[in-house]
Parts: structure tokens; sequence; C-alpha cells
């Protein structure tokens, strides 16, 4: 993408973390891949590896400032309490012991791939479609109308707002107002004798 004069935009960046560049066709193809794959697995196993990887993607936002914050609040509220009893007494648990998806790099491809200024190419010719329950692509019964990627964007949207809004609601009770000090830990007793130099 490039910029028309005195405008400015955004621009994806398709790399991995190890700088190796991405082409659309790999990324296409990574998508039709997973697509393929979830034929191939039980739906306990794509589930509980999708837990696991959004449980690796939180612990790596708990180790920032802002991730530590909301984690030591979500602990000390009855949210964490009855998760934890609702994840034992359903099992839970055990489906999440599944290897972790890597959850927010394939979230990240597929909307490279919606700004992608050669998706065309990659397409062509199109990879196998992935078809619905029914076999041959056609909606379930109690769909009204077939889906479309809007229908999807403006979903997952949808859930990602009512996610941030329940979690922060369940954290609420016991995190610290906004811009509030922390004290840290209190500091050490002073030792007896000379100072060190």
């Amino acid at each position: 993408m490039s910029p028309a004069a005195g405008t400015e935009t955004a621009a994806a960046r398709l790399a991995d973390p190890d700088e190796q560049p991405r082409t659309t066709a790999a990324l296409v193809a990574s998508l039709a891949a997973r697509l393929a794959a979830l034929r191939l697995v039980s739906g306990a196993d794509a589930f509980g590896s999708m837990l696991a990887g959004y449980a690796a993607v939180g612990r790596r936002v708990a180790a920032t400032a802002d991730g530590a914050r909301l984690r030591a609040a979500l602990e000390r509220s009855s949210a964490a309490e009855n998760g934890r009893a609702l994840w034992e007494a359903l099992g839970i648990d055990d489906l999440a012991a599944r290897s972790p998806s890597p959850v927010l790099d394939h979230l990240r491809n597929d909307l490279a791939l919606l700004v992608a200024d050669n998706l065309d190419a990659a397409l062509d010719p199109p990879p196998a479609p992935a078809h619905g329950a029914h076999g041959d692509g056609t909606p379930g019964e109690d769909q009204e109308e077939p889906v479309t990627v809007v229908d999807y964007l403006v979903g997952m949207w949808a859930c990602a707002r009512e996610t941030v809004a329940g979690i922060e609601a369940a954290a609420a009770a016991t995190l610290p107002p906004p811009g509030a000090v922390t004290p840290g830990p209190a500091a050490p007793p002073p030792t007896d004798g000379p100072l060190l130099r």
C-alpha cells in the first residue's frame, strides 16, 4: 500500500517475529491449512487448543504493567474463584491441556489478508473450499441467510467489546482506579554496622 500525496495510511507489515517475509500466498495457504485441519481433529481438540492459545497470550500480556494489574485484580475477584470451580467441575481444564494454538498470530495473519492488495493473485487458483456441516457449503437449517465476511467481522467486533466489558466488570470491584499509585514493597530495615563504600 502506498499513501497518496499529502495523506498518511497505516500499512500492514506481513512479517514473522524472526523477520522472515510472509507473502499473501503463504498467508492464504496458512488459513487453508487451518481450515483443512479442522476436518481431521475432534471438536474437543480444536476447542482445547484455542483455549490453551488464548491462555498463552494471557500469560504474555500479564508480563506487562497493564496486564499484571488486570490479572492481580481478577485473582482477587469472585470471577476467578467461580471460573476455577467451573473449569474443574466441567473438565475444561482437561480440554485446555492441548498444545496451544497461536491464536494471535492467526488473527494477525487473517487480518493482513483483508488488507492485502494482491489477494486475487494469491487465490488463483483458489484453495479447496471448506464446506459446512452439511458437506455442500449450504447454510444449516437454523440459519436465516448465508453468512458473509462482514457479518463475521461485525460479530467479532461485538464479541470483543462484550469480552472486554465483561472482564473489566469482573475485575472492577478490586481494580485500583486509573492513575492510582500502587506502593512498592516496604524498604528493608537498616542494617547495623558501617556503610559499604
